[in-house]
């Protein structure tokens, strides 16, 4: 049985990431996610920087990613970012709206869930 061509998967990824990353707005950071033991890719858009500069919206795939995959889109990537999610929230699924505190994903707070429910945010995303 052959071993999986890591690199050449990450470039191909890599590639698809940037030619969709213009269709996003705002304009989203990639990211490599870690939650409850497992490893996404995704990315992260700040939606409501006016409001605040701590919620945003965590676009991430919905299969776990190989640590060898992983380990490739570092060396490619050098700039991503690399977040870890709070094993408490529910990431299952592919968008979800957080807050970011450094590199910490987690629960936004009261203030800032009651204003995204009364000002739901525009997004575009392909």
């Amino acid at each position: 049985m052959n071993n999986p061509d890591w690199e050449n998967a990450a470039k191909y990824i890599l590639d698809q990431e940037k030619k969709m990353n213009f269709c996003n707005f705002p304009k989203s950071t990639k990211a490599i996610i870690r939650w409850k033991g497992n490893i996404y890719i995704g990315s992260i858009q700040k939606i409501v920087p006016n409001f605040s500069t701590d919620i945003v919206l965590l676009s991430k795939s919905t299969h776990i990613i190989p640590e060898e995959l992983v380990s490739e889109i570092k060396k490619l990537d050098k700039e991503r970012l690399e977040l870890i999610a709070d094993e408490s929230l529910d990431l299952y699924g592919r968008q979800h709206v957080l807050r970011l505190v450094e590199k910490r994903l987690v629960y936004m707070t009261h203030e800032q869930t009651k204003y995204i429910l009364e000002n739901p945010p525009k997004i575009c995303e392909v």
